[in-house]
């Protein structure tokens, strides 16, 4: 577990408050393993004033949808939101991936939307375009002779894979392909794929992957030292790529939290920290105050270590968004601690969303 201080957190907030905020610019099945799950005041004492969220198109959001398991674009075109994240696929794959005028009438539809796609950045999926290619062409046998950059299988999600995510081949498939890949060979990079079919910004998921391959104190197997470092700067490079694309393109990252921890073996520089802040407009977050063991409708248990790291996001001008899992169809379920998550969010300048964990409907019960 990572070491917790309330002296290092407290100078680590008060570090973040003189940091600038993020410039204009898949449901996380394995959540970080470091983050505590303290006990304290509930949630309830919500940081004075926060400041004012940097990216203008962020700050214009006040209700949003998140559907990555075969979303229907027809019903996401009709729901009163301003912003939605989704697959670039209805099923992940390349066969059923959206057009761009699929996606510019996604935007269009109401009174006008921000299309946000999906991208794990810490972890390879089996069912990707990109999987079981050599040089371009389909067919490699990645069980005996599997890329350097891929590692284990996730067990807790099938066919996720973590990755070495430091390796320039993973950043080259990720981030832009320069051509001759030695998986891709001359195909476009994931994220030019994304940018290509129009989407406003990318949902970086897995950005805690960082605490696997992370020092042994702070949670992780000790195989990469600079883990936090290297994951945030490749963060930045994403960014710095996609804006050179997309003026104004958006940057989420989901979770990862503690990449701005004190509290790390070793923690990243505070030019570090700012370089991270501008290259993300936006933090979303996952089972951080109804969160515990169970897959949704759990009791109210805030992790109030990782509130006050997400409450330094916030006032370094970040958006903040929360996702709590909560299910109408299973068991325990409560619209009073829906009620009461979504109070505790806004409260605290979060905006809130309560799904089901398999994010494979639509969810429009208003905060």
């Amino acid at each position: 577990m990572m070491k917790h201080t309330a002296l290092g957190l407290l100078l680590f907030t008060l570090l973040l408050l003189g940091c600038g905020g993020g410039s204009a610019p898949d449901p996380d099945p394995n959540p970080g393993n470091g983050n505590g799950n303290g006990n304290g005041n509930g949630g309830n004492n919500p940081p004075a004033g926060p400041a004012e969220i940097i990216n203008p198109q962020l700050r214009a959001v006040s209700d949003w949808a998140y559907w990555i398991q075969s979303p229907d674009l027809t019903a996401l075109s009709a729901a009163a939101v301003d912003l939605v994240v989704i697959d670039y696929a209805a099923d992940g794959t390349d066969a059923t991936a959206f057009t761009a005028q699929q996606i510019a009438d996604l935007k269009a539809s109401g009174s006008g939307k921000l299309a946000i796609c999906y991208l794990s950045i810490g972890e390879a999926e089996d069912y990707r375009y990109y999987w079981g290619l050599s040089d371009g062409n389909p067919g490699a046998d990645w069980n005996t002779s599997p890329p350097a950059w891929l590692g284990p299988t996730n067990p807790g999600w099938a066919g996720n894979y973590k990755v070495r995510y430091w390796d320039s081949a993973w950043q080259q498939l990720v981030i832009a392909n320069p051509g001759g890949h030695p998986v891709l060979g001359d195909q476009p990079s994931y994220l030019d794929r994304i940018i290509d079919v129009g989407f406003d910004g990318v949902f970086l998921d897995i950005v805690d992957g960082f605490e696997y391959w992370g020092p042994a104190d702070d949670g992780g197997n000790g195989q990469q030292a600079s883990a936090a470092a290297d994951m945030a700067a490749f963060v930045a490079a994403l960014a710095a790529h996609a804006r050179s694309r997309s003026a104004g393109f958006i940057v989420c990252q989901q979770n990862g939290d503690a990449l701005l921890s004190d509290d790390l073996s070793m923690p990243l520089s505070a030019q570090q920290r700012n370089t991270l802040l501008s290259a993300v407009d936006w933090i979303s977050v996952e089972d951080v105050l109804y969160q515990g063991g169970l897959d949704a409708n759990n009791a109210l248990d805030p992790d109030e270590y990782r509130i006050a790291l997400i409450d330094a996001y916030r006032s370094a001008g970040e958006f903040v968004s929360i996702i709590d899992y909560f299910d109408a169809t299973q068991p325990g379920y409560s619209a009073a601690a829906v009620s009461d998550f979504r109070q505790r969010s806004l409260a605290r300048g979060w905006l809130p969303y309560a799904g089901p964990r398999n994010l494979d409907r639509l969810v429009l019960d208003a905060p």
